[in-house]
């Protein structure tokens, strides 16, 4: 009788994706990350990009007649990193301010929410309502509601919310003077929620802003000849996009 020897198949082992990938330089001044968390019983992998704006150029576009996919902003403009920016119209038009290349676009909300501003090698996230606008000159800015951390570092408990979880876009400002975008890119958080989380997070934020959200959010940066982050999944009409010096 012959014997015949058993083969053995070896099957591929899928790789296990850290929960938390910790900080990664992607070019000089920017970092990136991916973070697991719960959020009640509600999973999210969190997108997060950390720039130095002493290493980095921050710009703001705004083409409400050509709106595009936060990763078709970040190719045409052969930018880092790309970020969808504030609430917009039917017709694409922003509902509050827009400053792209120092030309001011729509009107400024007066008495709350916050804006993202940038002033020659300044950039700030601020509060409306502790710091409005007074058409000071800016190269970049846009102005977006409500905001999620207060100026002191503390969550806003005051949001106007409607209780309903959805995918959720921020920029922020930590204590050392970075700016931090964090893409919440499923239906994980209420608003509430995210402004508690990012408060209460390793990311030592001073203040952070609302962008806008659900199937508009998109954090997508360029990392060699790779994409990392998560697209939008509408076109918007504008980015805040992140430039090497």
């Amino acid at each position: 009788m012959t014997q015949v020897a058993q083969q053995s198949t070896l099957l591929p082992t899928a790789t296990t994706r850290p929960a938390d990938t910790g900080w990664q330089s992607i070019s000089p001044g920017v970092e990136y990350r991916e973070l697991s968390i719960q959020q009640g019983d509600r999973s999210e992998r969190l997108r997060i990009a950390r720039v130095d704006p002493a290493q980095a150029r921050f710009r703001v576009l705004y083409n409400p007649d050509r709106p595009q996919r936060v990763s078709e902003w970040l190719t045409e403009s052969k930018a880092l990193l790309a970020v969808n920016g504030n609430f917009f119209d039917p017709q694409n038009r922003a509902l509050s301010l827009v400053i792209q290349d120092g030309q001011v676009s729509g009107a400024p909300y007066e008495g709350f929410g916050g804006m993202f501003a940038v002033s020659g090698d300044g950039v700030r996230v601020r509060s409306n309502v502790t710091e409005p606008y007074a058409g000071e000159a800016l190269s970049a800015a846009l102005q977006n509601f409500p905001m999620l951390v207060l100026p002191d570092g503390t969550p806003n408990l005051e949001i106007d919310d409607n209780g309903r979880s959805a995918p959720r876009t921020a920029v922020a400002q930590d204590r050392a003077g970075r700016i931090v975008f964090v893409a919440s890119p499923t239906s994980a958080f209420t608003l509430t929620e995210f402004g508690q989380w990012l408060a209460a997070s390793d990311l030592d934020l001073e203040a952070a802003l609302n962008l806008d959200g659900g199937t508009s959010t998109g954090l997508v940066l360029r990392s060699g000849n790779r994409t990392l982050g998560s697209d939008s999944w509408v076109q918007v009409p504008n980015v805040i996009v992140v430039e090497g010096r």
